[in-house]
């Protein structure tokens, strides 16, 4: 069997597990019902969906919604195509995926030493790819988005860059992903600053073309721009901005809290299950575990690899790779994102939790690849890689098993 066919398999075996896995997760929640409904309701009136997510802040009672039309579109065409409801659920999980394969086989060119299967299962089964991004809500779009804008970024940053793509295609990729994410979270506010810093470095190095990158950049958003456009022209720009209701002048709880961001930064892209654990009715984590003893042995193990490798993330990256010389610069910039995750809640009232900076990761998984390239070498370490996927699938199957019996649709 030819390896395209190998992998071909794969793709679907990964595709239905985790659609049944989307399935099993909470569908009855505020959230998850106002993001279906949003969609439901283009599907049955046909009314032009202007607006998507809601943007709530319950202790001081401001509400928004996101301009843009995407998340209705998304939901509300699959049910035209296949009037089913579990419709949105797979063309979801075909974009995450595809968009996952993508990102896969790209890393796979900067990192020799990992095989292409072994990096687009690690991704696909990492509990934030499939707890954040296999059921319709508006962080699982986030997924797709994220994966081309930093494949593009990637492109553009010079000293990282492998010269697969033109800097135009770069950029159309960073457009892209900029203006499709716009439309499904308020954190979007972060690329941006990495957008700028590419231009900078660009052109401090003469490498910078104004008019043909700006030209791609144009031509990548111009698909999601035209989902966003009919709600500025209507409602006007003010509506771009609905974050401005959650800012503030300085929080000082937020400028203390980098000791929660950092390993919840660094967990997006570990085997981090611990939050993931806490189904209805249990008071605990622990109380999974006496439930389902028979999840109970691959979910302490993951929690404990969850922990080593969010260590592993804050210290071995800043080690020189001889075999990777770029991997001092991966690290840095890993480390600027973190600073910027950290700067932007200086100035938000909301909590610094993990989900609001799941747009970033993607470049944390870039990052711990990296990491992992380095051990790759070594069979103990291959054997181990192997492992953890082995018991990550074991758990996350268990885990949708129970979880379908009491939230899913």
């Amino acid at each position: 069997m030819s390896n395209r066919w190998k992998f071909a398999l794969l793709f679907l075996a990964l595709f239905i597990f985790r659609t049944a896995f989307g399935l099993s997760q909470p569908f009855f929640h505020p959230d998850e019902l106002q993001t279906y409904l949003i969609g439901l309701r283009y599907y049955a009136t046909g009314a032009w969906p202007y607006f998507g997510p809601g943007l709530i802040v319950t202790p001081t009672g401001f509400y928004s919604q996101l301009p843009g039309a995407l998340e209705g579109f998304l939901i509300g065409l699959p049910l035209r195509v296949l009037p089913v409801p579990e419709a949105p659920f797979l063309l979801l999980n075909l974009l995450s995926l595809s968009a996952l394969a993508f990102f896969s086989w790209y890393l796979s060119k900067r990192l020799p030493e990992l095989s292409l299967p072994f990096i687009f299962t690690w991704l696909s089964l990492l509990p934030w790819n499939l707890h954040e991004s296999a059921n319709p809500i508006n962080p699982s779009y986030l997924l797709l988005g994220s994966l081309l804008f930093f494949v593009g970024w990637m492109e553009a940053v010079p000293g990282i860059s492998l010269g697969l793509y033109s800097p135009r295609r770069a950029f159309a990729l960073m457009g892209f992903g900029l203006f499709w994410n716009m439309q499904f979270h308020s954190s979007w506010v972060l690329l941006p600053p990495l957008i700028l810093a590419a231009l900078v470095l660009r052109w401090k190095k003469g490498l910078l073309r104004i008019l043909p990158e700006g030209a791609g950049f144009l031509a990548g958003a111009a698909f999601p721009l035209a989902f966003l456009l009919p709600t500025l022209l209507k409602f006007g720009f003010s509506q771009s901005l609905p974050g401005m209701g959650i800012s503030v002048l300085f929080n000082p709880a937020n400028f203390l809290s980098i000791y929660l961001i950092l390993p919840r930064f660094f967990s997006l892209g570990a085997f981090e299950i611990m939050r993931f654990l806490l189904l209805p009715g249990l008071e605990h984590h622990s109380d999974f575990f006496r439930q389902h003893p028979a999840l109970a042995l691959p979910g302490l193990f993951l929690a404990v690899v969850g922990w080593f490798q969010v260590v592993l993330m804050a210290g071995m990256g800043w080690f020189k790779d001889n075999r990777r010389p770029e991997g001092i610069l991966v690290t840095r910039w890993t480390f600027l994102a973190l600073l910027l995750v950290w700067v932007s809640f200086w100035f938000t009232s909301k909590e610094p939790l993990a989900h609001i900076y799941y747009i970033l990761s993607p470049w944390v998984a870039v990052y711990s690849l990296y990491l992992c390239n380095r051990l790759a070498p070594r069979r103990a370490w291959r054997l181990f890689g192997l492992v953890c996927i082995m018991a990550n699938l074991w758990f996350q199957a268990g885990y949708g098993v129970q979880a379908m019996k009491t939230q899913s649709l």
